[in-house]
């Protein structure tokens, strides 16, 4: 399976799931509240994602990939970095006037989060109730994303998932194709394991 097949898959899964259950998500464009959060990205999900960024989009990229990975480095390890990250209203680079400049080609686990509720609590500082975003959407989205990790793994010999801008700028930078190499380059960062950093498959 590719990433375009999997963005492609989910989607088709998810209308039919949401049609079935009579379930309508309240998201919308121009709602963009999900687009502070932290986004995992695999190497094979991210290659397919560049070739459909703009000049300014890469540019932001490579602006804004250094502070993430100082950010990770210091936070990995931390039980609340994620939800810390989230209500400090860093906005995804490639949030342009409060809509997604990559909504085609946007990740497996943006396309997984959706809410009927109030979108208004989706904000990092409404504190959303448990239950606000649907579960099975996400469930349908990781196990997308375990079928890229497998289909990396046949293509590369190992996976490497991380923080999307992180991850985006690496690859940008060139992410050398060895494990070996990798993970020298991942600790080098100090972006390697603990609870929030960058995971190589297998262990």
């Amino acid at each position: 399976m590719t990433p375009e097949e999997a963005w492609r898959a989910l989607d088709l899964d998810l209308a039919d799931y949401l049609a079935k259950k009579g379930q309508k998500p309240s998201c919308r464009a121009g709602c963009f509240a999900c687009c502070f959060g932290l986004v995992t990205l695999s190497r094979l999900e991210g290659e397919a994602l560049l070739p459909h960024l703009t000049e300014a989009q890469r540019g932001r990229i490579l602006q804004e990939g250094p502070g993430r990975l100082a950010l990770l480095a210091q936070g990995k390890e931390e039980a609340d970095f994620p939800s810390r990250f989230f209500r400090s209203r860093t906005p995804c680079p490639f949030l342009e006037e409060g809509l997604c400049g990559v909504y085609p080609y946007r990740p497996l686990a943006c396309r997984g989060l959706l809410t009927a509720g109030d979108p208004a609590l989706c904000a990092p500082e409404a504190l959303a109730p448990k239950g606000h975003f649907l579960p099975v959407p996400w469930r349908m989205a990781h196990r997308k994303m375990e079928a890229l990790w497998e289909e990396e793994e046949r293509r590369y010999g190992f996976v490497v998932i991380g923080e999307m801008v992180s991850l985006l700028y690496l690859l940008l930078q060139g992410l050398p194709p060895g494990r070996q190499e990798v993970e020298a380059l991942l600790e080098a960062w100090g972006v390697l394991g603990g609870r929030w950093g960058f995971q190589l498959i297998p262990l």
